[in-house]
């Protein structure tokens, strides 16, 4: 196995053993290191098995949860089951939440995939308001909307029955925010109107850094409004913290929209200045150890009520 620390300094190679049909082990020196990353190949001369050129990441003393991850199809296209899979070993996630339109394709995936937990995804006028009852009571941890997506303004009356079933299981409701009907001034309605449901506003705005600060007011009036921050760059993770407080801020990648190499990706994808690996790190060294936990792990954990980490990690399987 090659070997490198906290994005690939001083790799080396460290000998692998095999501990029975299916696994091998390496022992590697972790003191004082943020991350592991490696590959793995059958020999010194063979070509490396790197993760479909995405490598793979180890957090150390941490089991990172994505926030938000979709997944809509088998394969490694865009949102495919397989690119999910290669980005979030590259990113070192262990657990993630995930959500599609298509909730019964949701379930499948769910079922067979024991490190993916699943939202429902609702809107106005579908799916029933008893199966997404029926859902939650057999796993599902929250709901999911998306007003950009499926044309509705956020804070709509016609939701306030799926709000009413949250409220009644105690589960949370994650909310795509940007421009038009997402806008984060409409979700802070919703939240207004069921003050004893947590939002999780998705981006915390996909748009200009006007609308991420009128998200981030609204987190400060509210306490059951929490951030979440994919497309963020690491400065403004930062911000997020500094002005709303590391309990209500969450990791998210909202991957596999950008395919397998999702948090690698060259040119970086974040605001073409950085890729979600080069800023976890950044953050990792810049947080006190206590709030990288939480913006990684405890939050998403505490909030939807995750399990420690089930991530296969020494399984290719999906």
């Amino acid at each position: 196995m090659r070997v490198g620390y906290d994005g690939w300094s001083s790799p080396r190679d460290v000998p692998m053993e095999r501990v029975d049909a299916g696994g091998w082990v390496a022992q590697v020196d972790t003191t004082g290191r943020l991350v592991v990353d490696c590959v793995v190949r059958d020999d010194p001369s063979s070509r490396c098995d790197n993760n479909d050129n995405a490598d793979y990441r180890l957090w150390v003393g941490l089991d990172p949860v994505d926030a938000h991850v979709h997944v809509r199809a088998t394969g490694r296209d865009a949102l495919g089951l397989d690119s999910l899979r290669i980005a979030a070993y590259s990113g070192g996630m262990t657990h993630a939440l995930v959500s599609w339109m298509d909730n019964d394709f949701v379930d499948l995936v769910t079922a067979a995939v024991p490190w993916l937990t699943r939202l429902v995804w609702v809107k106005p006028g579908g799916p029933t308001v008893d199966s997404v009852r029926a859902r939650l009571d057999d796993g599902a941890v929250g709901l999911k909307l998306h007003p950009a997506f499926d044309m509705y303004s956020a804070d709509t009356p016609a939701l306030d029955p799926y709000l009413g079933v949250a409220a009644d299981a105690g589960v949370p409701v994650t909310v795509h925010s940007g421009p038009g009907p997402a806008d984060p001034d409409l979700i802070r309605r919703l939240a207004e109107r069921f003050p004893t449901v947590r939002f999780v506003f998705y981006h915390t705005f996909l748009g200009l850094p006007e609308g991420r600060r009128r998200a981030t007011r609204h987190a400060r009036d509210l306490p059951n409004i929490y951030l979440e921050t994919s497309w963020c760059r690491s400065a403004e993770v930062e911000r997020l913290i500094r002005e709303v407080g590391p309990d209500r801020v969450l990791f998210g990648s909202d991957a596999a929209t950008d395919g397998p190499q999702h948090f690698v990706r060259r040119p970086p994808n974040i605001e073409m200045t950085e890729t979600y690996n080069t800023g976890l790190l950044r953050l990792a060294r810049q947080l006190r150890p206590d709030v990288i936990r939480k913006l990684l792990e405890d939050n998403a954990r505490r909030l939807f009520g995750l399990d420690r980490a089930t991530f296969p990690r020494h399984s290719s399987g999906g």
